[in-house]
């Protein structure tokens, strides 16, 4: 088997019709979510993109629909695309946390057992919404006493066996922003944290030089996953600010 090095053309945050924040039409019934997951994977496809992550607001609700279309993706004969080039779904959610008082994005491994999903959320606190509602849950800050800052977000998850070693921390480093670590009063927490990247509105290079040197790994050593600047827009525009990623396996980020 083949475990070495590739690069991957990759959208890690994806959001569905399911978020408060999404400007589409809804998808409530199952087949409205199947076609919109269909749609996902084929317009995925059109642009290059090889893996994409799911990550709605503190819910999981859609990943298995999008999953489960990327399983099925055939080719324009009508065959099976083959396991090794159909699109990588990562399971993900994009956390809203208190400390600090930043984003992040929650992404776990390809291959994470869906059963388990909701513990994740009961790990982190997380109420969410019945999986039957067109959207989810009205946003919650996940409060200092569960989270009290980046460290202790890995420490809280690692202490669970099943997600141990198998998930991915981005917070938000935006060079501007309320969700952001680049802000005044947040050096400590960006300077301390244990992740090995951050995802950003925008393109780095729009970066002022003081920021753009931290991102790159000149001061910081952080390296930066761009954010789709419209990710809650049209499927077209879907791939514009993607990221290549290098993974050692099919199910690594």
């Amino acid at each position: 088997m083949d475990k070495g090095a590739h690069f991957h053309k990759c959208d890690f945050q994806v959001h569905t019709p399911r978020d408060l924040g999404w400007i589409g039409n809804d998808a409530t019934s199952d087949a409205d979510r199947k076609a919109y997951a269909e749609e996902l994977i084929l317009a995925c496809r059109n642009k290059g993109l090889e893996a994409i992550a799911i990550t709605d607001h503190h819910d999981f609700s859609f990943f298995p629909y999008v999953k489960s279309a990327a399983r099925a993706e055939v080719d324009e004969k009508g065959q099976p695309i083959r396991d090794e080039d159909k699109v990588v779904v990562f399971p993900g959610i994009e956390l809203t946390l208190t400390a600090p008082n930043c984003q992040a994005l929650l992404i776990l491994d390809a291959d994470f057992p869906e059963n388990l999903l909701p513990s994740v959320l009961t790990a982190l606190s997380i109420t969410q919404a019945p999986p039957t509602d067109t959207k989810h849950a009205q946003v919650v800050r996940i409060p200092q006493s569960v989270i009290n800052d980046l460290t202790h977000l890995y420490e809280v998850l690692n202490s669970h066996s099943y997600l141990t070693g198998r998930f991915i921390v981005f917070p938000n480093v935006t060079e501007n922003g309320h969700g952001t670590l680049l802000r005044s009063g947040f050096a400590n927490f960006y300077k301390s944290m244990p992740c090995v990247g951050g995802y950003t509105d925008g393109p780095v290079s729009k970066f002022g030089r003081g920021n753009r040197s931290s991102l790159v790994g000149i001061t910081g050593q952080v390296s930066s996953v761009p954010d789709l600047p419209s990710a809650l827009s049209a499927m077209g525009s879907r791939g514009q600010a993607s990221c290549s990623a290098s993974s050692a396996g099919p199910t690594s980020a």
